[in-house]
């Protein structure tokens, strides 16, 4: 199975199954650092009316993997048979290249200095099964399609998404 994944905002209840699958999966200890899908929330005032979007987010597994390419200790491969990034920190060096060249602020680094993010739960993929944050959103708001590209479409409203994020968090 080659993963793309696909977040459907308007089914997220902004519940965050998604986020504590993937903790309870990589068991990560949120003391030392975030999830590897981060659950973020938006509210839009426009006059007396207030809506609430969330949304989550990880990895997306970019097929042209511009982390890969920033990195250049090689920390990173791309698995042919799922589509998905792989991330070997063994070699990294804390220079936080990946990081700064991510579109999607999927990769963290852990108190030793070392990038960590979502490996798409690989060993799923190749059993044909799904990774657990699509398996545990109860909204079906986190999907997985058997494409290797993802949407550009998808990729510019999750950007759009994240830049009004990031502009609204600096002006709080």
């Amino acid at each position: 199975m080659k993963a793309q994944f696909t977040f459907h905002p308007e089914r997220c209840v902004g519940c965050g199954a998604c986020v504590m699958a993937c903790v309870d999966q990589n068991q990560i200890d949120v003391d030392e650092r975030k999830p590897y899908r981060l659950l973020k929330k938006n509210e839009y005032v426009e006059g007396e009316q207030i809506d609430i979007v969330y949304f989550t987010h990880g990895c997306m597994h970019c097929k042209d993997h511009p982390c890969a390419n920033a990195c250049r200790k090689g920390c990173f491969s791309f698995d042919r048979s799922t589509g998905t990034v792989i991330l070997d920190s063994e070699n990294c060096v804390g220079c936080h290249a990946c990081e700064r060249a991510c579109p999607f602020d999927a990769i963290q680094f852990t108190r030793d200095r070392k990038a960590a993010k979502c490996n798409g739960c690989i060993q799923n993929l190749k059993r044909d099964r799904l990774p657990l944050c699509v398996m545990a959103c109860p909204m079906q708001a986190i999907t997985i399609d058997e494409k290797n590209d993802v949407l550009e479409a998808g990729r510019k409203s999750l950007q759009k998404e994240l830049s009004e994020y990031h502009r609204r968090k600096g002006e709080a």
